[in-house]
């Protein structure tokens, strides 16, 4: 079972790789700040010493299970912003994985006609780490 540690060596792993192909591979840079907040997540949760999967098993995915947790924690620390954060990271991931909405490769999409909404994934990590941090 990874440490805590190591998710967030993850986390800055995958911001650090979405910024070295922000502008060749912004749909890849999109997704990589998904996945580094869910690492921010799991960190948070390690720390806490909270066990995601016996806490929220009705759930039937990992990621149900997170964006829960996540709305939990937004609720008890009347967070509002990191609720909102992390589920636009996790939708423009989608977006930009399975071409949710897109009528082109998401490659174009996100560097032709999208650049906020790349701009807009790092700030939501940018909220996602903050928070989780504080």
């Amino acid at each position: 079972m990874p440490s805590e540690h190591s998710h967030s060596e993850q986390a800055k792993y995958n911001e650090e790789a979405a910024l070295s192909i922000r502008d060749t591979s912004p749909d890849w840079a999109v997704t990589m700040c998904f996945y580094a907040a869910l690492h921010w997540v799991e960190w948070y949760a390690k720390v806490q010493g909270d066990d995601l999967e016996r806490q929220y098993q009705n759930y039937p995915s990992p990621h149900d299970r997170l964006l829960a947790y996540v709305f939990k924690i937004a609720k008890n620390r009347q967070y509002r912003d990191l609720n909102k954060a992390y589920q636009e990271l996790k939708n423009a991931s989608q977006i930009a994985r399975y071409l949710t909405d897109i009528r082109t490769d998401s490659r174009i999409h996100y560097s032709r006609y999208k650049t906020r909404e790349v701009d807009q994934s790092f700030d939501n990590l940018r909220i996602v780490k903050e928070r989780l941090n504080s």
